[in-house]
């Protein structure tokens, strides 16, 4: 049997390739739309972006005023059970971008699509700092596996 490395690691690389294209294409797709944390497809597109992940991290959505959306970032923590909400750079951001509106979501690598009380104790800190600055936290969603749960529908805040 021949040695299949270099076409397995093609192969590899291609697959890599090939979710980057379709997460870039989802991201372009989503540009100029109004905010719908409820949707279909932005609920397919956090447990595209999140739900495999190992690690616990951080995806912030940013929207003008009027729900559009304009850029998201990924905060990724290293670890497997927590990843921090980055304050100071998701201000910074929001201000750069003139964004008005954010939304959470992160992953629970354990399976449980349901926020924590650390979860919700985190973004009750966080919607008090952001929102004397005219930014709005609009929802938080938990995504585990293909599960999405959003704070806002939960009626946690």
């Amino acid at each position: 049997m021949g040695d299949d490395g270099p076409s397995s690691a093609w192969l590899a690389d291609a697959i890599v390739a090939a979710r980057r294209l379709a997460e870039a294409a989802s991201r372009e797709a989503m540009r100029g739309l109004p905010l719908d944390t409820g949707s279909a497809e932005f609920r397919r597109y956090l447990v595209n972006r999140l739900g495999c992940r190992r690690e616990e991290c951080v995806q912030v959505f940013y929207f003008n005023g009027e729900g559009i959306y304009i850029a998201e970032d990924l905060y990724t923590g290293g670890r497997r059970t927590e990843c921090l909400i980055p304050l100071r750079r998701t201000v910074r951001r929001a201000f750069d971008l003139d964004a008005r509106r954010i939304v959470l979501a992160h992953n629970h690598p354990s399976g449980a699509a349901r926020p924590s009380a650390d979860d919700i104790a985190a973004t009750a800190r966080f919607r008090q700092i952001v929102e004397p600055l005219e930014i709005r936290l609009d929802d938080h969603c938990i995504v585990a596996g293909n599960a999405v749960a959003s704070m806002r529908t939960m009626g946690i805040f």
